[in-house]
């Protein structure tokens, strides 16, 4: 069954218009583009380097300036519309990457009503798979709008630095740590142990206001390495950097109540935040399915999922 390469919308070749809209300003843009990765890596000088997913995660830009072709190369006034990234150079299932980094992105918007930054699922001319991103740091009239990340806004050494989860929602506003809670705690569940200080960030309003940018960089690390369950500790004083080596903290529901209390949000608020994801797990698993990864990928994912849930809903602390 053919699925919408933007929303996985049953019976769908290609994108439906939906999509059309969102991501190229309702033109008709073929999910196969007609360029390579390399024909914009000879034009990136170095390659970033890390052990985390971002750490090697390489990213180019695009552009739409006119017609329906997405373009690697831009004329010297055309301000790049997307950010495209290749299969990972390693890992585990390096070339799921494309796959489920789209397939987190659209259980988050849609399961979660998590605001995300709208993406697709495309391949290159060869045929190796490729995402796609539209950035939202552009105002509706092509104005930059400024985007800070949480390594700059805390004045961190970098993005692992000693820094909590609790050290960034303290210093959002009162409607952001309500949505910061739903993110984490979806980050938990979907596996995603790498959203850490430059995968968090501030956006600028049309206002000038600075609020919480769109989710980014989301996807189900475990697919590819084994790290964290989360990147960054939500508590110092409770959680693994204090354990004896070799012994993991393992979260579970109550930890995210007390997150929630600690950034001062009302209890009913947090009840109404955190018991839809107990409803979810069967639609996340759907989802999944109904993805462009492979079938091992597509196990791996479901399995994890379900671990994550199991950690979830347990009602005391677990130390592995």
């Amino acid at each position: 069954m053919a699925q919408c390469n933007g929303c996985l919308k049953d019976n769908t070749k290609g994108f439906c218009s939906s999509c059309e809209t969102i991501l190229f300003y309702r033109s008709k843009v073929s999910p196969q583009l007609k360029f390579n990765w390399e024909d914009i890596s000879k034009r990136i000088d170095g390659q970033p380097m890390g052990f985390s997913i971002s750490g090697v995660q390489r990213k180019g830009f695009i552009g739409k300036p006119r017609g329906i072709e997405l373009i690697p190369k831009m004329d010297i006034d055309e301000k790049s519309q997307y950010i495209i990234k290749p299969m990972l150079s390693r890992f585990n299932l390096p070339d799921q990457s494309p796959a489920n980094e789209h397939v987190t992105m659209q259980i988050a918007k849609q399961l979660f009503s998590i605001k995300i930054a709208e993406c697709a699922f495309m391949s290159f001319a060869n045929g190796t798979p490729a995402y796609i991103t539209k950035r939202f740091d552009y105002s509706g009239n092509r104005e930059k709008l400024n985007q800070e990340d949480f390594v700059s806004v805390l004045k961190a050494a970098d993005k692992y630095a000693s820094k909590t989860y609790q050290d960034i929602g303290e210093w959002l506003s009162p409607l952001n740590r309500v949505d910061f809670l739903r993110i984490l705690i979806f980050n938990f569940l979907s596996g995603n142990g790498d959203v850490h200080l430059k995968n968090i960030s501030l956006l600028e309003t049309t206002d000038g206001d600075m609020m919480l940018s769109p989710s980014y960089d989301l996807m189900n690390t475990k697919i590819h390495l084994t790290d964290n369950l989360l990147a960054l500790n939500l508590f110092g004083e409770m959680e693994q950097t204090n354990l004896p080596l070799g012994e993991k903290y393992c979260y579970k529901r109550e930890d995210f109540i007390e997150f929630g209390k600690r950034l001062k949000i009302k209890e009913t608020i947090i009840k109404k935040i955190i018991d839809p994801f107990d409803n979810k797990e069967d639609e996340i698993l759907i989802m999944v399915d109904k993805s462009f990864l492979s079938d091992d990928a597509k196990k791996l994912y479901k399995n994890n999922v379900v671990e994550n849930y199991k950690l979830f809903r347990q009602s005391k602390r677990v130390v592995s």
